[in-house]
């Protein structure tokens, strides 16, 4: 069994001032105890002053930093595995390098990178792909962010193709993690037969805020855009629902935070891979983040020896 972990990390290592949340980040990525780490919003801005690196080089300079703190790897080849975000929020991929008692060894395959970024791919934040052999077994794995001020029928519809096209291009069955910034799509049967949805509108009833408006179509209903082509037409399915666990937010806890509680971090299955590989997953609260980070870490286990 091995345990992915989906972690936006707050503008990780952007504000020199917050240097103590940043350690409580790195001690918490440890104690999910995971064995492949997506991580969302590791921050690098522009060159500010002569002799600054590059953004691309910070970028990969504070996923280094992360790997290191977190004891996890994070190149392929000398490679860093990161994506550039059209902003200062980036994405990576962090694993355990070595043997584990009762685990499978974590080999990633050489020349299957994938970056997707705002150039060429036209992505609001990034994509970054990766496949690992775990022990014979092959796994793509996703990581990425979506806008928050268009998550929806715009740039959201955009940047859910490009997922589409980073993890159904060819055999490997994936898990993809992301903040997606909006809520998913999937349906729940009833026991007269009806449906609802697993994610219920969490704006319904609640006093209207400026930063809802990003989350609504043009006619003002919740937009589940992404979600829908992800979980229709690309076939992504959610491993919340394959796991069977009861609904639980990712957001909502954090001082500040305008919008009522969310599941906007999900984790997707694609097509080609099988259902009995999922045999658990959860959402990690308070107790472990506390206010270190404005998303609660998701967390999938799976039996890899189902994969093909």
């Amino acid at each position: 069994m091995i345990r992915l972990a989906s972690v936006n990390a707050f503008k990780l290592y952007g504000d020199p001032a917050d240097e103590a949340r940043f350690a409580h980040v790195e001690e918490m990525i440890r104690r999910t105890d995971a064995d492949i780490v997506a991580v969302q919003e590791i921050v690098a801005h522009p060159p500010k002053n002569p002799g600054d690196p590059g953004k691309r080089d910070l970028a990969k300079l504070r996923v280094q930093r992360l790997a290191h703190a977190v004891g996890l790897r994070c190149d392929i080849d000398g490679e860093v595995m990161c994506a550039l975000g059209g902003g200062n929020h980036h994405a990576a991929l962090l694993w355990r390098a070595g043997a584990r008692a009762g685990k499978a060894t974590i080999t990633p395959v050489t020349g299957k990178i994938g970056r997707f970024e705002r150039v060429p791919a036209g992505m609001w934040h990034s994509f970054v792909t990766a496949v690992f052999d775990l022990d014979g077994k092959k796994l793509r794995v996703g990581n990425g962010q979506l806008s928050h001020v268009d998550p929806g029928i715009g740039w959201g519809w955009a940047d859910a193709g490009q997922v589409m096209r980073a993890m159904n291009g060819d055999e490997i069955a994936g898990l993809v993690a992301a903040d997606w910034n909006g809520v998913g799509a999937t349906k729940v049967m009833l026991n007269d037969g009806g449906e609802t949805d697993y994610d219920p509108d969490p704006y319904h009833g609640i006093a209207w805020h400026p930063d809802h408006a990003y989350q609504f179509d043009e006619y003002g209903r919740l937009d589940r855009s992404a979600a829908l082509r992800l979980e229709g037409p690309g076939r992504f399915r959610d491993c919340a629902r394959i796991a069977n666990v009861p609904w639980k937010p990712t957001t909502g806890r954090f001082p500040g935070d305008k919008h009522p509680p969310r599941r906007i971090d999900r984790w997707y299955a694609t097509h080609h891979f099988p259902d009995d590989a999922v045999i658990g997953l959860d959402v990690l609260g308070a107790e472990l983040v506390g206010h270190c980070t404005d998303h609660d870490p998701l967390v999938v286990e799976v039996d890899e020896t189902k994969l093909a």
